[in-house]
């Protein structure tokens, strides 16, 4: 009974390292689609089918969407936040959350979106857009992003606050602000009344991708090995965090066979305070695993782009893209393998297991008060 128990408690861990991706259940709706006109595909969570969208289609976790050329289509929420997804662009919902999150996250691996967003979001979760390029974290309520294939990413506030972070430089834009990055020059320099020429630096940044493919693809593959680099840091500080919390809970146990009050209750308070180090610790790598698939999303559409009939023709550097996209498809599925292994034991049956663990204190601490002693 102790070793079913003592697993259990490791699986619990083992889900409080690895990232969460729930796709279908009918809890996890975000919302439907309320406009589409042109080219609008999407496709389900752990699904390889794309599908036409359709008016009213429902929009689950994990979602991704694309539109072709003079294309356009509009999300919205349950919480009456709105997502507008433009010609030429590709996002995914709500993919790869932490259990310790209270967030909704669209990752932009090329194209331009509009948000606005709810203030019954503001005040209960956290809202952010990624981009090959930066992060965008939002405490306000309308804004435009784009990222293009060059990784020029802009963005402009209409209304509220936007944070930009490109995890070197952090700024905040107000509204009518804005600012222009690059994968070079990542300087956030913001610009008042700031009124892009959106169709032109989409043009541009399809003219450079072309013109050096090698180079911005170069780029792009080396973010992706230098993350993956890193999440696997962070994995081993945590699993050595959840073996030393699993010594924790084993010495605890035996301080209560013993009756030894001091060694129980220190052993216990370890245990805690590992359990929101690794809490801390599962935030950054669900939020580094969103950088990463980012990444993967883009190079992916340069894959796709190198192997177009047409457009092979004037890529210059195609030929690193496709030598390197099956390396990178191996690591991206690495990458799912791991969120994978997290997902073999429900939120549920943790939710679950916490309740039992924490019964399972109580009960110690009322016999403890019924004996005036440990």
């Amino acid at each position: 009974m102790e070793h079913k128990s003592f697993f259990a408690c490791l699986l619990y861990i083992i889900i409080y390292l690895t990232l969460t991706q729930v796709c279908s259940a009918k809890e996890n709706l975000l919302g439907h689609i309320s406009y589409c006109s042109g080219d609008v595909q999407v496709k389900r969570a752990k699904e390889t089918i794309w599908r036409k969208a359709e008016l009213d289609m429902p929009v689950y976790f994990g979602v991704s969407i694309r539109t072709g050329e003079n294309s356009e289509g509009t999300i919205s929420y349950i919480d009456r936040s709105l997502l507008r997804i433009h010609s030429n662009s590709h996002i995914t919902l709500n993919t790869i959350i932490s259990p310790a999150e209270k967030k909704n996250s669209v990752l932009l691996f090329f194209g331009r979106i509009w948000n606005k967003v709810s203030r019954k979001v503001l005040r209960g979760k956290a809202f952010e857009v990624q981009t090959p390029t930066v992060v965008c974290g939002v405490r306000g309520t309308e804004f435009w992003t784009a990222s293009y294939e060059d990784g020029t990413m802009i963005v402009r506030v209409d209304s509220g606050e936007v944070d930009v972070d490109d995890e070197t430089n952090r700024s905040t834009l107000s509204s009518n602000q804005g600012a222009q990055l690059s994968f070079d020059a990542k300087e956030i320099k913001t610009e008042s009344d700031f009124r892009p020429e959106w169709e032109r630096a989409q043009r541009s940044g399809r003219e450079n991708l072309f013109a050096d493919g090698k180079r911005y693809g170069g780029f792009v593959h080396s973010e992706i090995y230098r993350r993956r680099d890193h999440l696997r840091s962070l994995l081993d500080k945590a699993n050595k965090l959840s073996e030393e919390k699993e010594r924790c809970l084993s010495v605890a146990k035996e301080a209560k066979r013993r009756g030894d009050e001091i060694e129980y209750e220190s052993s216990i308070a370890k245990a805690q305070k590992m359990n929101e180090e690794i809490k801390e610790l599962n935030r950054r790598i669900a939020f580094y695993g969103r950088r990463l698939e980012c990444h993967f999303g883009l190079f992916s559409h340069y894959g796709y782009l190198a192997k177009h009939p047409e457009f092979s023709k004037r890529f210059h550097g195609k030929e690193f893209i496709l030598k390197e996209l099956d390396n990178i498809e191996m690591i991206r599925a690495e990458f799912n393998a791991m969120i994978e292994e997290g997902m073999k034991m429900s939120m549920e049956d943790m939710e679950d297991l916490m309740d039992e663990m924490r019964k399972g204190i109580e009960e110690f601490n009322r016999k403890k008060g019924d004996k005036g002693s440990f």
